[in-house]
């Protein structure tokens, strides 16, 4: 049957996947390591189209026979009061579809609530303090009188006997609870729908009306077909009670999750004056596969379910009004929003929703380049990694801009267990990067680890919040491209020594971005990019450098959480505790600097230059602070000289220097700063980076 023959193949790509994330961290032959190499693909998914928000994958079990418990990671999602928990089934590679029958998740979610029953009990007291785990407990019991509902999730790469819809129990250790298994059927179906979001089945008939009453508007034309309506707010309460950020399409979730999800302005409405809400709001948009209708309890026509529904604009009201029954106990009986609902087949999704989407948010202040417009970098960045060979002239870098495409390149190449060899011995998986990498790659060269540190989707929608428009057709010119692919070198080489090293025993993710952040900060990213690209890795006095910092790393990264008393790994997505951070005595070894690239070349990163300037020699830091000095636009050093003249901050000679320094960076650094000029500059940057003048996300 082809359905069969397309699960077996799927099958087997994300086996090929599992290898290739075990590799990475480990041993790909170990049953532990692919497990937790599956746990690490699904989560990843289900953050991107909103199922999970920054999902921690941290594995940890104990316990004998009917007391064992088991998790694999979890999700706590901001401005909701649910915890989600996943425990991971792994049948173990086959030439066949293996299934998990109903006994087998009934043990895996029993375990996972034994787990949830021991976290709120306190059982982190008896755990090491320094290991994962213990985090991840503590965190847990202290959210324990916020949450009111945990969704357990099994993930599983075998396919479930009989599928059955998501099941309720009336509660677990005093909480809502729901179940949800996601199978290799489901995961398929997912990646299969582009990735964005996943398909949301929504009944009407339960509401008091027999659904939803709506008009449908004449196009005179078929295609598309839209109806105007009221939704009740409770219905929107519901809806997003049950289904959260799933609700939202992405562009939507990615703005929210960048600005801030709930609106004080509708929330006192809600509150004060809330027969004047549909008044004041501008209503929603929402969009569906398919809607079926048919006549409601009174006669006349109306919705009774639609299909893969997802709000395009009206996601911050959605949410805004959540919150104000969840928080405030709003009374929402006479509360609706206008609202209007346009079907789009299946087959156009992925095209037409972004462009409704784009246009029905055009009274926010949600930009272009919040929504579509920079797709041209990934398209770009795409087209580049398929031509652009390495120096051996042997190996390319893929870049996988939808996520899965690398598998799915080599099952659709690899025909053959020879072809597959080859299409790895072109790719191999280690030189495989994605959209989300790209991120972290650059977030965390600029100094950005606390971003990193926020999760996958977060950090890449402040990645590209801080892209430029770009237009159709854009691409990176081949020094660019490899710069990023030198980036993402440096940065897994961080993260293998980061997992080899015995002594870190937590927080590995954080060590990697915050140590290859330090690298990049202290050097004032004079490292030779293009050095590494060529040799494609790292040369022994980097390294070096990266044995001995990382584990300093480790040692101080939970000083300001447990200075503030802030749970570990939440301290680590602030600014706070990446200034402590910097803020410490960090030497750069001479051999490492012997190889840094020069400060007094044209700007950019790999520039030759001089070791002089007007016949005085320069020292190390000179050269740091002459980059430094150069890293800053025109803006910046006005804005600089501006909050310096503001505040009392800078004297007038001070803001003189400053307004030279951004004289030299409007005519593009031309001409570098003397000695002097950089010294006096590097201190004024130093100074409003204290001030948050410079802190781009606080």
């Amino acid at each position: 049957m082809p359905e069969e023959t397309d699960l077996l193949n799927f099958s087997r790509e994300l086996e090929s996947d599992i290898t290739d994330h075990a590799k990475s961290d480990g041993d790909p032959s170990s049953a532990s390591f692919r497990e937790s190499a599956l746990t690490e693909i699904i989560s990843e998914d289900l953050a991107v189209c909103g199922v999970l928000e920054s999902p921690v994958v941290c594995h940890f079990e104990g316990g004998h026979g009917a007391g064992s418990f088991k998790v694999d990671g979890y999700s706590v999602p901001e401005e909701d009061s649910r915890l989600d928990l996943f425990i991971t089934h792994y049948a173990g590679p086959s030439d066949e579809i293996q299934t998990i029958n109903a006994s087998h998740i009934e043990a895996a979610f029993n375990k996972l609530e034994r787990y949830l029953g021991r976290a709120i009990a306190g059982h982190h007291r008896n755990l090491e303090p320094g290991l994962e785990p213990y985090g991840m407990t503590e965190q847990i019991h202290d959210l324990r009188t916020k949450i009111d509902r945990v969704n357990f999730l099994l993930f599983t790469n075998a396919r479930l006997v009989q599928r059955r819809e998501k099941e309720r129990k009336q509660e677990v250790n005093g909480l809502a609870a729901t179940y949800d298994v996601w199978d290799l059927e489901r995961f398929r179906r997912l990646r299969e729908s582009g990735m964005s979001y996943e398909t949301l089945h929504v009944d009407l008939k339960s509401l008091k009306t027999g659904g939803l009453p709506a008009v449908k508007v004449q196009h005179g034309s078929s295609k598309p077909q839209t109806w105007v309506t009221i939704f009740p707010g409770s219905l929107l309460a519901d809806l997003y009670d049950e289904h959260g950020a799933r609700l939202l399409e992405l562009n939507v979730r990615s703005y929210l999750q960048a600005r801030g999800k709930v609106n004080k302005g509708i929330l006192q409405t809600l509150r004060d004056k809330p027969e004047y809400f549909m008044a004041y709001n501008n209503g929603i948009t929402v969009v569906a596969e398919d809607v079926v209708t048919g006549a409601l309890h009174d006669g006349t026509a109306g919705i009774l379910s639609m299909k893969g529904m997802q709000i395009v604009n009206g996601g911050q009201t959605t949410a805004s009004i959540h919150r104000a029954v969840k928080d405030f106990g709003v009374d929402l009986s006479g509360v609706s929003v206008q609202g209007k609902i346009t079907v789009v087949e299946p087959s156009q999704f992925q095209e037409l929703v972004p462009f409704i989407s784009r246009y029905s948010n055009t009274q926010n202040k949600i930009t272009e380049s919040d929504l579509t417009a920079n797709q041209p970098f990934h398209i770009g960045m795409e087209r580049v990694s398929r031509r652009e060979w390495t120096p051996n002239q042997q190996t390319r870098w893929f870049y996988e801009r939808a996520r899965g495409s690398y598998p799915t390149a080599k099952m659709r190449e690899g025909t053959t267990e020879l072809k597959k060899r080859e299409f790895e011995k072109r790719y191999p998986p280690e030189q495989r990067f994605t959209k989300e990498d790209l991120a972290k790659f650059e977030n965390v060269w600029m100094g950005l680890p606390h971003i990193a540190s926020r999760g996958a989707q977060k950090n890449f929608v402040y990645f590209m919040h801080e892209l430029r428009a770009l237009p159709d057709g854009w691409e990176p010119t081949v020094e660019e491209y490899r710069r990023y692919v030198a980036k993402g070198i440096l940065y897994k080489e961080v993260q293998r020594i980061v997992r080899r090293n015995e002594a870190i025993t937590a927080y590995r993710i954080n060590v990697t971005a915050y140590t290859a952040a330090l690298l990049a900060d202290k050097t004032v990213r004079r490292i030779d990019l293009d050095r590494i690209w060529r040799e494609q890795g790292l040369s022994l006095s980097l390294t070096q450098t990266i044995e001995s910092w990382a584990p300093a790393v480790f040692k101080h990264l939970p000083f300001i959480g447990q200075r503030d008393g802030r749970h570990i790994e939440e301290s680590f997505k602030s600014q706070a505790c990446w200034d402590y951070i910097r803020s410490l005595d960090w030497n750069i070894p001479p051999a490492l600097d012997r190889e840094l690239i020069s400060s007094t070349g044209s700007n950019g990163d790999g520039a030759e230059g001089s070791d002089s300037i007007g016949g005085e020699r320069l020292t190390p830091r000179d050269h740091n602070n002459i980059a430094l000095c150069k890293e800053l636009s025109d803006v910046q050093w006005l804005k600089i000289s501006a909050w310096g003249q503001k505040s009392g901050e800078l004297k007038e000679w001070q803001r003189g220097v400053a307004y030279t320094l951004a004289s030299y960076a409007a005519e593009g650094w031309i001409r570098s700063p003397s000695v002097k000029q950089a010294k006096h500059g590097s201190a004024m940057i130093e100074k409003a980076r204290s001030a948050g003048i410079l802190n781009r996300d606080e």
